[in-house]
């Protein structure tokens, strides 16, 4: 009999902490006794942009490798993801399919909404994560989410998973364990839900003989690359990747210019009297002004309360 293999698909943005989220879980997995297998993939965007990441846990040898097209779990920690297409969230999700969504909202209103196949959990992870940690660290938080909905791992294994990988990257000892006390908050109220019942077991391959394929020798400009249209990066709004927005006090501000020039996306402009004015339209959240700013007259603001 071949092994069933269990798929998740991570889906959060940059500086949320799907990578580690996923590695907490695999992490998790490895320690109850699966195969487990997990790899993250991004690209070169700054923090905020969509990130995916993978987990395969099975009761035997794993023989794939790559992107999860079709998931049992898709754990989604940002929900703003939802409306942006190109993010996928929703590729691949079956009526057997489980979407586990960081958010305030009811399942039933996300369901209806997106037109979501499948069962859906949510859970408010975000204000765990900040009356605990003091900000929106996700990743052990969620990772109790997962584990607890998936019945993958008992508490004990998820609190052992947390402190390896936690301490592994460097974290002391007392953020650890207010981690620990997140993930245990957020393992508590989600419900376990369970896997489906049939799983979903990769059909087996099949060898099949092919003729000799020769690759032939092309230009050096076929592999270059191809600008279609100039200026596109201002078209697209970038405001739903925002889970915190700056705001400026100019009463406090010294016009420095410092968070005019640090900006990485230039999203920060200045009037007539040398003020920044912050282009929402484009700024990322990546509170860099916030960080940098001497006289800290730039503060951030929860964005559904802006």
């Amino acid at each position: 009999m071949s092994a069933v293999v269990r798929h998740l698909r991570f889906h959060g943005r940059g500086g949320e902490g799907v990578k580690l989220a996923s590695r907490i879980v695999s992490r998790a997995a490895f320690v109850a006794g699966w195969t487990v297998q997990d790899s993250p993939l991004y690209g070169a965007e700054r923090r905020g942009a969509p990130v995916v990441a993978f987990v395969r846990c099975s009761d035997g040898p794993i023989h794939e490798r790559g992107y999860i097209e079709m998931p049992d779990v898709v754990v989604l920690m940002d929900h703003s993801l939802l409306a942006h297409l190109d993010a996928a969230v929703l590729h691949g999700l079956g009526e057997d399919s489980l979407l586990l969504v960081n958010t305030a909202q009811p399942a039933e209103e996300i369901k209806a909404g997106y037109a979501v196949p499948g069962r859906v959990v949510t859970l408010d992870v975000s204000t765990i994560a900040l009356d605990l940690l003091g900000h929106r660290w996700l990743s052990a938080p969620m990772a109790g989410l997962a584990v607890k909905a998936t019945a993958l791992a008992p508490w004990p294994t998820l609190a052992q998973a947390v402190a390896i990988e936690l301490t592994e990257i460097g974290l002391d000892s007392e953020f650890v364990e207010r981690n620990l006390r997140a993930t245990q908050q957020a393992f508590e109220a989600a419900p376990a839900v369970g896997w489906a019942a049939a799983g979903k077991a990769p059909p087996p391959a099949r060898a099949s003989a092919t003729a000799l394929f020769v690759l032939p020798r092309l230009p050096a400009r076929v592999a270059a690359p191809s600008i279609d249209a100039e200026a596109t990066s201002a078209l697209r709004t970038m405001d739903g990747w925002r889970v915190f927005r700056p705001v400026v006090d100019l009463t406090r501000c010294t016009r420095c210019f410092l968070c005019f020039a640090l900006c990485p996306e230039g999203a920060i402009q200045l009037d007539s009297q040398h003020y920044p004015v912050i282009d929402y339209d484009h700024c990322k959240g990546c509170l860099v002004c916030v960080n940098e700013c001497p006289p800290k007259a730039i503060s951030e603001v929860r964005e559904e309360a802006a």
